[in-house]
């Protein structure tokens, strides 16, 4: 995870999806098929079996774990898989749960590059052929910007140095990116290989630079550190722009406008098609002091925002989606980096757990539906009373109601609503005019709630092949509508 981070706003629902529908708790056993989760097993969790069956039954299908370069080749051209590696994967796997490996770190054995390409393609291509059947994707190292790859090279976070030249560590990591995934599909065509992982900045660049087409999917960590969901640190304004040298998003830094820039960057570079986040959380610690990067969130809020980023995610798009982190890392309530889980230390659960639970088991069948038709009329909103600078960015929330549909295989159909306010605060929920376009008048509406899992009435009104929802109370948080036909 890491320290420098890195809508399509009204759309609709219509649908016959009964309340019966709905999941109960105990029956819920699907997991969702574009959401997976990180997790630590190489800190000893590998050591607690339980872990991975409470993986699954929160809905998530896939778990992102490191394996480490210099763990695997200790001696030149010698690759072992340590136990406790090999027990990881039996551990997942058992719990019918997919594994992206981040193939990650350096290894002194080929100093003074202790990222050689070559040697780091051998080793990746070995691990993909022994683990065969068993992981499922490979990450080309984690946030190379953040960690020792960028440091060993040289250069800054954001890939451009002060006299706008690209930062020596940039084209290095696409130098080893090409090399180490053709090396990986020629060892195993079946796993899927994963690269980038850099700010946005770096990443348009990288893609401008040219990436292998053994790479199928652009690693991103849309971290929205002092934010709501809808946001991330990169808008095109004046200061943003000075800094990194190029905008990845508006002028307002939403989520949306980066997601669509960066498929449009990988188009007109024929870079690759899919977009994997495989890390985004807020954290629920204790701030003690002023500058951190990260926000200290309560624990509610973590919740809400997760449940916003995942419902405008895949009401985008994207293609899979991994959440930071499963279960704290620590136990210091006032350290950001201890407390991003759902679960904490002790495996206690944070309202979190079971909100994001529900959403995946409730949405498992669904996916965006681009032919669906909604109008929302925002009646009252809030404005951001306490928007934070940050980097010459303004970072407010937008205080819009967003509404996104979905449809099943087999139909039916779900729209989730919220509004995009700061979660949690002292002001009454906003309020909006919702009108659906559907084929058979309304004979109930419900609103499924997926913080609380409980299911409220929504007043509504046929007219003109619409249900028109009248003055709907619009928390802070999804709710999936259901309309009754």
């Amino acid at each position: 995870m890491k320290r420098h981070l890195s809508l399509l706003g009204v759309a609709a629902l219509v649908g016959g999806l009964s309340l019966s529908s709905l999941p109960a708790q105990s029956e819920q056993t699907e997991g969702h098929p574009q959401v997976g989760v990180c997790v630590h097993f190489s800190n000893g969790w590998y050591k607690e079996p339980e872990i991975p069956r409470m993986i699954a039954e929160a809905g998530f299908t896939w778990a992102r774990e490191d394996f480490y370069w210099s763990s695997i080749e200790k001696e030149k051209g010698v690759y072992v898989l340590p136990d406790s590696y090999r027990k990881t994967i039996d551990n997942l796997n058992a719990a019918g749960l997919k594994i992206l490996a981040i193939f990650n770190g350096s290894n002194k054995l080929y100093a003074p590059d202790i990222y050689d390409a070559e040697a780091y393609a051998r080793a990746a291509a070995w691990f993909a052929r022994e683990t065969r059947g068993k992981v499922q994707a490979i990450e080309i190292l984690n946030e190379p910007h953040n960690f020792g790859f960028s440091k060993h090279y040289g250069g800054t976070w954001n890939g451009v140095e002060k006299d706008g030249t690209v930062s020596k560590w940039v084209p290095k990591y696409v130098q080893l990116l090409n090399t180490a995934a053709p090396a990986i599909k020629a060892a195993n065509p079946e796993v899927k290989v994963l690269g980038l992982g850099g700010v946005p900045p770096v990443t348009f660049r990288q893609l401008e630079m040219g990436v292998s087409p053994a790479v199928d999917a652009i690693t991103d960590h849309p971290y929205s550190p002092r934010m709501t969901a809808e946001y991330v640190p990169y808008a095109s304004k004046e200061g943003i722009l000075q800094r990194d040298g190029i905008a990845t998003a508006d002028e307002r830094g939403t989520f949306v406008s980066q997601e669509k820039m960066m498929r449009e960057q990988s188009v007109k570079f024929h870079g690759p098609k899919a977009i994997w986040h495989t890390e985004f959380g807020w954290p629920s610690y204790q701030e003690t002091k002023n500058g951190n990067l990260f926000a200290g969130f309560t624990r509610d809020a973590q919740a809400k925002y997760l449940l916003r980023r995942m419902a405008e995610a895949l009401g985008v798009g994207t293609d899979m989606l991994f959440v930071y982190n499963f279960r704290d890392n620590g136990t210091d309530e006032h350290n950001a980096e201890h407390n991003f889980g759902l679960l904490d230390i002790n495996m206690k659960p944070k309202p979190s757990y079971g909100a994001v639970s529900r959403f995946n088991h409730y949405m498992a069948p669904f996916k965006g539906d681009s032919s669906a038709r909604v109008s929302v009329f925002p009646v009252t909103t809030h404005a951001d009373y306490s928007p934070v600078v940050w980097d010459g960015s303004k970072i407010e929330a937008g205080g819009k109601v967003l509404a996104y549909p979905f449809i099943a295989g087999d139909g039916r159909k779900t729209t989730l609503v919220w509004a995009s306010e700061r979660a949690g605060g002292d002001l009454q929920p906003a309020v909006a005019d919702v009108e659906i376009s559907t084929d058979k008048p309304a004979q109930a509406v419900k609103a499924y709630d997926f913080l609380t899992g409980e299911t409220r009435e929504v007043s509504f009104v046929n007219r003109d092949g619409r249900v028109m929802l009248k003055k709907m109370t619009v928390t802070d948080s999804p709710v999936a509508l259901i309309i009754e036909s």
